[in-house]
């Protein structure tokens, strides 16, 4: 998906990011101005209540996008948990895969699962660098899935002397994922929790079970 140098609503949060930073130097001008004889001038107060309307409308366009990034990772978390169940199967995430590959049906269906996770995240514009930085981070997990899942259709075709190699590979690509989907979600937890929206957990467990997501990184509902 091609975007512009600036997407839209980047321009629109710089924008409002700007107009706030001159806005609050010019009250800040004129009510030095005004400190001898008129410390509550008019004029002042105009522009610092539009200051405080451009950051109040800053601040709701980070939390909209965050309610956007917190729904696809959401989308795209479900997607790679099947994905990792699948390389799962195969043997224990926590082991080197073996030389029985899933069937080629399956590695179809997960590439579909993959599209739609990438999908979902594309659609989330730019915003600030953290909310970006978030973005990106699970969509690079993704894509490296994809690369594991692409090393395990070599599986099907290998010859006796090459399985675990490719295996070895297959692994690499697969918790690399699952590390850069963690960075990702904690940095989307503590978007959320900054701008008051709570705790959103949407952490990963490399065999795909979500039992196996440490305890204190589940969402409140799979503790009860």
């Amino acid at each position: 998906m091609k975007r512009s140098a600036i997407p839209v609503h980047k321009k629109r949060i710089l924008t409002l990011t700007a107009g706030a930073a001159v806005l609050l130097a010019v009250a800040g001008g004129l009510s030095a101005g005004r400190a001898g004889n008129e410390p509550n001038a008019p004029e002042a107060s105009s522009v610092e209540a539009v200051a405080e309307k451009l950051a109040k409308e800053q601040a709701q366009a980070r939390n909209e996008l965050n309610t956007q990034l917190v729904a696809a990772a959401e989308v795209a978390h479900g997607h790679l948990m099947q994905v990792l169940q699948g390389l799962a199967s195969v043997k224990p995430a926590y082991e080197t895969l073996d030389s029985n590959p899933a069937r080629m049906s399956d590695e179809d269906e997960w590439n579909r699962g993959l599209t739609l996770a990438t999908s979902a995240l594309e659609a989330v514009e730019d915003g600030t660098s953290e909310q970006t930085v978030t973005r990106e981070a699970f969509m690079g997990a993704a894509e490296l899935l994809r690369s594991a899942v692409a090393a395990h259709e070599q599986l099907l075709r290998a010859s006796p002397d090459q399985p675990d190699a490719i295996a070895e590979i297959v692994a690499e690509r697969r918790d690399a994922a699952v590390r850069l989907w963690q960075a990702g979600a904690a940095q989307l937890d503590t978007l959320t929790v900054g701008s008051g929206e709570g705790h959103v957990h949407v952490f990963l467990a490399q065999d795909g079970d979500p039992d196996a997501v440490p305890e204190e990184f589940r969402e409140p509902r799979s503790q009860e």
